[in-house]
């Protein structure tokens, strides 16, 4: 939040961390931040996840005028031509081939079939990294293009930031007080441990968030003993956690 912002603006941001975070939210806050330090008041966040894209999808698709053939960009990259935004290239290392190489243009030339980046729109992307999860290796010369982060963020972060949540929002909703008192003195229960098994449901932070919104919309955010409480929280933490929360 200190750095990112000072960054040159042909600069891409790169973020590295395990699943469940706040990558995505973490994103939303500096582009937020560049555009009150820029003073720009249109600063749409564009975002896009490649896992879900295809080539046609990024690159856009052909037209003709009889003698030449020409890519039309889909919307939401030319307005990335013509307006500055922050675009969001999400789960770049869950992509196809094809579009790993449309996005190293975008990040190395800001610039893909003719049509360039407008000047003060910012390119970051987020990925999960780790042998847990199943993805794709990123190219070292494609890596070579980021200002790279990783990501470790502590219990204490979390606290801090689920509190503020708690506070802004109302009491209980979302991060609920009682999900952080418990977080704070079992924080081993925060993170999924490093040797997770794929097919378990285990903790996250993203998953104590949605718990604690999941309880409050409910109505049982203060009552354990409801019937709803018990399988509320094994949907989203897994048996061990719900036992002990």
């Amino acid at each position: 939040m200190r750095v990112a912002p000072k960054l040159p603006a042909a600069t891409s941001i790169m973020l590295r961390g395990n699943h469940g975070i706040g990558k995505s939210q973490l994103g939303r806050q500096l582009a937020s931040i560049i555009a009150e330090n820029e003073k720009l008041e249109d600063f749409e966040v564009i975002d896009r996840r490649l896992s879900q894209v295809s080539e046609g999808d990024i690159i856009g698709l052909p037209s003709t005028d009889g003698n030449v053939t020409r890519f039309n960009p889909p919307d939401w990259y030319k307005r990335a031509c013509t307006h500055p935004v922050f675009l969001f290239l999400d789960e770049l290392n869950r992509a196809t081939p094809e579009v790993m190489q449309a996005a190293f243009q975008i990040v190395l030339d800001r610039e893909l079939n003719g049509w360039k980046l407008h000047p003060q729109t910012r390119v970051m992307t987020a990925i999960n990294a780790g042998g847990a999860y199943n993805v794709n290796e990123v190219d070292p010369a494609l890596l070579d293009r980021f200002w790279v982060i990783d990501l470790h963020p502590d219990e204490k972060d979390f606290n801090t930031w689920g509190r503020k949540e708690s506070k802004k929002k109302g009491f209980g909703y979302n991060c609920l007080p009682l999900v952080m008192d418990f977080i704070a003195a079992e924080h081993k229960w925060l993170d999924p441990p490093k040797d997770a098994e794929p097919a378990v449901k285990h903790v996250s932070r993203r998953s104590w968030e949605r718990l604690g919104d999941a309880l409050y919309h409910a109505g049982v955010s203060d009552e354990p003993a409801n019937e709803l409480f018990y399988p509320l929280c094994l949907g989203y933490v897994g048996t061990e956690a719900t036992i002990k929360f």
